[in-house]
This record gives C-alpha cells, structure tokens and sequence, in this order.
C-alpha cells in the first residue's frame, strides 16, 4: 500500500465588503459591494503536523478574512494610501501573503470570487511548494 507524505486541507468562507477602484473608468469607481468566496488550500507533509497532528489551524484563517469582514476593503492596511485597489487579483496575493507570513514552509493556493454567486470567474494565485496534482 502506498501512502503519501502530501497532506492536503481545503476550506472555504464568504465574507461581505465593500471597496471602490480608484483610476478606473467605470462603475467600479464607485463605492460598492460583493459576497466575496474566499477558497483556500494548504499543503504540507506529515512532518510538519504540530503535536495535536494538525497542519494549519483554520482558526488563523479566520483571523484573516474577519479584518476582510464587513469592512471598507480600502481602509486595509496593505491598500490604505498605498495606491494599490483592493481587486480581486490584489485581494488573492494580500491573502496568499498573510498565509505565508503564519507558516511559509506550507504551499497554499488561494481562489477568491469577486461575487460569491452567479460567476464563474475568479482569481487564483499558489505559493511555492504547493503540488497540484495532489488535488
């Protein structure tokens, strides 16, 4: 029998916000909202389970999307006078990036819907280290 040293979690959240592109010429200029999907996955080998056999605490998770949570997308640190819109592709890295400053020994591939509902369209971004074909 084989078994594999991969370890692949997998969650997913909605959370709702709001956000407005600056120097974008359309409606998205305006303040305005989203259900946001927020899916992610991490991966790791077994040695890296902590002494409760865990990988990644979802809990961490949480503490990243709740500051995404019913806010001004905007007001975040990482867009907040930086000049850089809270976009979905800008939203993917920003979570890719807080993932990896937890643990960056893992591999994590982050997919955000920009409306949770009714599109098929998404941003995705992976770190190093994460193997898609054990998906």
């Amino acid at each position: 029998m084989y078994i594999t040293n991969k370890i692949t979690l997998y969650t997913e959240t909605v959370i709702d916000s709001c956000h407005k592109l600056n120097d974008y010429d359309g409606k998205c200029n305006q303040l305005h909202g989203h259900s946001w999907k927020i899916s992610i996955w991490i991966q790791g080998g077994r040695e890296q389970l902590n002494k409760a056999g865990i990988l990644f605490d979802f809990g961490d998770i949480k503490k990243i999307t709740n500051k995404m949570d019913h806010t001004y997308l905007n007001e975040i640190e990482e867009f907040k006078d930086t000049g850089k819109n809270p976009t979905a592709e800008n939203l993917t890295v920003y979570v890719l990036n807080k993932l990896l400053e937890l643990n960056e020994g893992l591999g994590y591939r982050v997919r955000i819907y920009e409306t949770a509902v009714g599109k098929e369209t998404y941003c995705q971004m992976q770190s190093n280290g994460f193997d898609p074909s054990f998906l």
